[in-house]
């Protein structure tokens, strides 16, 4: 497997692993924590670094299939989930934290698809 790859796989991987401490942990008690937060922006930073090196992985063009699209929107999604969390917490606002869980798990959902969806893509390649 070439460096690159790993790289990604690494990194996805532990992305999944930040993302799904954080928003189970956030559906478990039902309101929204500084930890909480901190994960998604930790497995953000992951999914940025990952999707730089799959991207860097490619010869020629992106091919725009499930894959991609729900990789790039569950990325965009993610990223305004960590950044509505830190203005919900900054600005205290309970309403938010307390529901953020019914936001974050659908985003999740998506998240997660696209990442099983490369699981099957890069078995196949190999």
């Amino acid at each position: 497997m070439r460096p690159i790859i790993m790289v990604s796989v690494i990194s996805i991987t532990t992305a999944l692993i930040l993302y799904t401490i954080a928003v189970w942990r956030n559906w478990k008690i039902k309101m929204l924590t500084v930890a909480q937060v901190v994960l998604l922006w930790l497995g953000l930073a992951a999914d940025v670094l990952a999707t730089q090196m799959m991207g860097l992985s490619i010869d020629g063009n992106i091919v725009w299939d499930f894959h991609t699209i729900s990789g790039y929107s569950g990325l965009a999604l993610m990223a305004v989930l960590a950044m509505s969390g830190t203005w919900a917490l900054w600005q205290q606002r309970a309403a938010i934290l307390s529901s953020f869980h019914r936001f974050a798990m659908p985003i999740w959902v998506l998240w997660v698809a696209s990442y099983a969806s490369g699981v099957v893509i890069g078995i196949q390649r190999v």
